[in-house]
């Protein structure tokens, strides 16, 4: 058992992996881009030429070619690079996007501007600097409706609890807390008052009316670990918004089930692979239900964590919320298992080739990746390669 303040938290047995209602399997086709090492990738229209990009540490990647434009310089610090989120994002309102990036060793946050023109290098602007980030993502914290705020996880508690906003052609600083709380984060509605709150793993932050103001209040209901991203999600489906997540350096994704009394119960999905620190919900089946997408990363301490030396693997997940509101049936799906392509940091998803189905790119030490949807073309009868 873990105890957080005054709220037990109850550790159950692992949830089943089988269910006779399971989805047939989606068939991919695998891709390098390139062989040099990265620790993330973006997708994008970086040319405004209507196809979606691929962009990955100091390029990006030209579809449908996938010519490799390189447009910055990343500082290598041993086998790691400068940056380890690179999220795709029109900051200064010109309609190119921009690149916004974090990195640990770098100990900064900044956006390197898209000039719209081929054969340019980009110009690099800082936004904060002083603490090691772990990763940053984009999530929607005005509550617009649209993902294009920056929330990063500094690797340090002495660190602010921050997001940012596009403003003014910039990327504008809030406040939400003095100091930060471990390693993993998130953004959604826990409360169910409409307004998306930011979560990490040792409890939520509740959000304001006015999410600009400073008076987020902290609720230290849960203690998860090392997480990845913490996803916001009625899993069971009853009625009360749920969390899912996945210890990024160690074994185990898991939900967080939440009671009305405000505990919650850990459910574990499955702890038989290690460093699922990339994670994306998507419907890649078409059910109407979210999936969970992700993978082992490559290498993320240099063999050091649980696990680390074992084969690498991409999988998704859906779920099936049982009539008696509590149970949650997973079934597991192998994408590619044993070869060079790893989860990275994130696993940004889009129709990359214009079929109709959803495709996804990974990039990490071991490779950027392309893997194609092969849903469509089976279905046309269309042999690809």
């Amino acid at each position: 058992m873990i105890v957080a303040a005054t709220v037990l938290v109850m550790i159950v047995a692992a949830t089943v992996l089988v269910s006779a209602t399971r989805s047939p399997e989606i068939l991919f086709s695998r891709k390098m881009l390139d062989a040099g090492i990265s620790e993330t990738c973006a997708i994008a229209d970086f040319n405004r030429d209507g196809r979606p990009d691929v962009f990955s540490g100091d390029a990006w990647y030209e579809n449908p070619s996938w010519k490799k434009h390189v447009v910055r310089r990343l500082e290598e610090y041993g086998t790691y690079l400068g940056s380890l989120s690179d999220l795709p994002l029109d900051v200064d309102g010109d309609g190119n996007v921009d690149i916004v990036s974090s990195g640990w060793h770098s100990k900064r946050v900044w956006w390197s501007r898209n000039p719209g023109k081929p054969g340019v290098i980009w110009e690099d602007r800082v936004v904060d600097e002083g603490f090691p980030v772990e990763f940053s993502f984009l999530v929607d914290l005005n509550n617009d409706g649209k993902a294009n705020e920056v929330l990063p996880q500094f690797g340090s508690e002495k660190a602010p609890t921050v997001w940012y906003e596009a403003r003014a052609g910039t990327l504008q600083k809030h406040v939400v807390s003095p100091r930060s709380y471990g390693h993993g984060i998130g953004a959604g509605d826990v409360n169910g008052d409409g307004r998306n709150d930011i979560i990490t793993p040792q409890g939520w932050l509740e959000a304001p009316p006015d999410p600009r103001s400073g008076d987020w209040k902290f609720h230290p209901e849960f203690n998860l670990g090392t997480t990845s991203f913490i996803f916001v999600i009625d899993l069971n489906e009853d009625g009360l918004p749920d969390l899912l997540t996945g210890l990024a350096h160690d074994y185990g994704i898991f939900w967080m089930e939440q009671r009305p009394d405000h505990s919650w119960i850990k459910h574990v999905i499955d702890e038989s692979w290690s460093q699922p620190h990339a994670m994306t919900l998507v419907d890649l089946n078409g059910d109407g239900r979210k999936d969970l997408l992700t993978g082992k990363r490559y290498m993320a301490h240099d063999g050091k964590d649980p696990g680390e030396r074992e084969p690498l693997g991409i999988y998704w997940y859906e779920y099936r919320p049982q009539a008696d509101k509590r149970s949650v049936v997973w079934s597991r799906h192998m994408i590619d298992y044993g070869s060079r392509a790893g989860g990275g940091m994130h696993i940004p998803v889009a129709d990359l080739d214009g079929d109709g189905d959803l495709d996804f790119a990974v990039g990490g030490k071991s490779g950027l990746f392309l893997f194609e949807n092969l849903t469509r073309a089976a279905r046309n009868g269309i042999t690809k390669r």
